[in-house]
């Protein structure tokens, strides 16, 4: 065995280790793969910060992760078009290495395998399209040694049985469930994955309320769990967080502070005449107070016709920096609400159409659904929760970052 496999075996048999991982990133600049060793090192700096982009530090780890990463070269021979659509897999990296594989289930049956074997560092399998195919992933040895098994769909009670009488799932340490199943009861699954025998070494049961909604209903699910268990291993995690990230270039508003650090935001307001410059304020909680500051929009902005104040959307901000000021920054904030949105539309919320007719339904196991969209309703739904993505106003979708992408 070569000194990188070495390396790498330990790393495998050491997931939740860093200093592993920073031994091989040694070895990469020893051995002039100062990018890969780089990497390695950026995102196990970045990981406990990922989600904070108010951060500073975060932000330039994540502008160098995205410049550094170099997946076509360091997945090395993987199976053929293991990424298209049809497959519906993908493969991110966590702390320097492959760590998250996302399939349907049948991919998993036919490819898992082969990820496995390529990639020892593999923590974490999310599942999609797990209905019907219970006994079948149970049976599957691909699932040996896996540390974290995430089931992101909804599935039978018979499929849950199989799981637990599993004989390849002895290492398993977190297993996440989705509630809000629509034709089940949740607490026959809590009930069911709690008293599993398959896995022993189990830490953590995971129960995501997937949609945030009956979230003390779906608490108490802990408890249940907890019960058939016999001991202390349910937790429950929302499906997204309270507060709705804005970046300081956020598309359609103006986010920052004020010089005494206040949270506000600002945004046009053409319902005064002449037309102003509306900010509202919050407190340290993101809760929005009764303040309102009127900012004067300057006489050259006035003269431009409406549909194009987009254009100066820059002056905009600096007057607000001249006037206040105003400094542009990202924040996290509970509901926004602007006197005179003539769209009546500032009101942010997560994005519920993701489950509209999905929530809780089991993926139909014919060839037309496979073919269709093979990840399933869960494959979708898992995505748009990794990317907390939400709805401002009527035709603004933003994500985890406080970027508008798509409208």
């Amino acid at each position: 065995m070569s000194d990188r496999d070495a390396l790498l075996a330990t790393i495998a048999a050491n997931l939740y280790e860093d200093t592993p991982r920073l031994a091989l990133a040694d070895w990469f600049d020893e051995h002039g793969e100062h990018a890969r060793a780089e990497f390695i090192r950026v995102q196990i700096e970045l990981e406990p910060i990922r989600d904070q982009y108010e951060i500073p530090r975060a932000a330039e780890l994540h502008a160098r992760e995205r410049e550094l990463l170099n997946p076509k070269d360091w997945l090395g021979k993987m199976p053929k078009n293991w990424d298209n659509w049809r497959t519906g897999a993908s493969l991110e990296f966590y702390r320097g290495f492959p760590d998250t594989l996302a399939l349907p289930a049948r991919t998993f049956l036919e490819l898992g395998e082969q990820f496995r074997r390529a990639h020892p560092t593999i923590r974490r399998v999310v599942l999609f399209r797990l209905d019907g195919y219970g006994e079948r992933i149970a049976a599957c040895p691909a699932l040996a040694g896996l540390a974290e098994l995430e089931l992101a769909c909804w599935y039978s009670d018979a499929d849950a049985r199989a799981l637990t009488a599993s004989p390849h799932l002895s290492a398993l340490q977190v297993l996440e469930l989705w509630l809000a199943r629509a034709r089940a009861s949740d607490a026959q699954l809590c009930r069911i994955m709690s008293a599993g025998r398959a896995w022993p070494n189990l830490r953590e049961l995971s129960l995501l309320n997937c949609d945030n909604q009956k979230r003390g209903l779906r608490q108490r699910l802990v408890a249940t769990a907890n019960r058939a268990a016999g001991r202390e291993v349910a937790v429950y995690r929302p499906g997204y967080p309270k507060l709705f990230p804005f970046c300081a270039n956020f598309w359609y508003t103006f986010p920052g502070r004020l010089p005494n650090g206040r949270a506000a935001m600002a945004a046009e307001d053409h319902s005064t005449n002449p037309p102003t410059l509306c900010v509202v304020t919050f407190d340290d909680t993101g809760k929005q107070t009764r303040e309102v500051i009127r900012v004067p929009v300057p006489d050259a902005i006035l003269k431009v016709p409406l549909n194009q104040w987009y254009e100066h959307k820059d002056a905009l901000q600096q007057q607000l920096v001249a006037v206040l000021g105003f400094k542009p920054a990202f924040i996290r904030v509970r509901d926004v609400n602007f006197p005179g949105d003539q769209w009546d539309g500032c009101h942010p919320h997560w994005h519920d159409d993701v489950w509209e007719e999905q929530c809780g339904v089991p993926d139909a196991d014919t060839a037309e659904s496979w073919d269709e969209w093979p990840p399933g309703n869960g494959g979708q739904a898992w995505r748009h929760l990794r990317d907390q993505e939400w709805i401002f106003g009527w035709d603004r979708w933003a994500d985890k970052r406080g970027w508008v992408h798509s409208t």
